[in-house]
C-alpha cells in the first residue's frame, strides 16, 4: 500500500503508510525505501543512519518516524495520520513527539515537561537529538 500511495500521490501523501511500515516491519521499510529511490527520503535515511543512537541494526528503523519529527517537525501533520499499531516504544515515542510539538506551539510548559520526561525514558538518544534542536 505504501508503494502504491507513493507512486500515485508522492512522498507527502505516503508518509502515514511509510510510518506504519517502519513500526511494523523495519526490514520491509528499508527494502521499500531502497526501491523507491526518493531523494528526500534517501537523504533523511542517510542522516538517520549517521546520527541515530541505536543498535546499528535494521530494527532501528522503527524509530525513524520519531527521529524524522525531530529533524523535520513540519511533517507532523502527515505522520499524525498514521494509524495506531502495536504501541511499541518507537510508536509511543512518535506519538509523544507529536504531542510535544503541539504543546510547544501552545506554550503549555507543565504538560511539555511531563512529555519530555516520558520521551527521555523511552529513548535517551532520541531525547538528546530532540534537545539539540531546541
Amino acid at each position: 500500500m505504501a508503494r502504491a500511495r507513493y507512486c500515485s500521490d508522492g512522498l507527502g501523501v505516503a508518509w502515514p503508510l511509510l510510518t506504519e511500515l517502519a513500526w511494523l516491519s523495519p526490514g520491509r521499510f528499508a527494502s521499500l525505501v531502497a526501491e523507491l529511490r526518493d531523494p528526500t527520503l534517501d537523504a533523511l535515511l542517510r542522516k538517520f543512519d549517521a546520527q541515530f543512537e541505536g543498535a546499528g541494526q535494521t530494527a532501528d528503523l522503527a524509530w525513524f518516524p520519531a527521529w524524522v519529527l525531530v529533524e523535520k517537525g513540519a511533517l507532523a501533520s502527515r505522520i499524525r495520520e498514521a494509524q495506531p499499531s502495536r504501541h511499541t516504544s518507537p510508536e509511543r515515542a512518535t506519538r509523544l513527539l507529536l504531542q510535544i510539538l503541539d504543546l510547544e506551539r501552545r506554550g503549555s510548559q507543565h504538560d511539555l515537561v511531563e512529555r519530555r520526561k516520558a520521551l527521555r525514558d523511552l529513548h535517551a538518544g532520541l531525547y538528546a537529538a530532540y534537545l539539540k534542536t531546541r
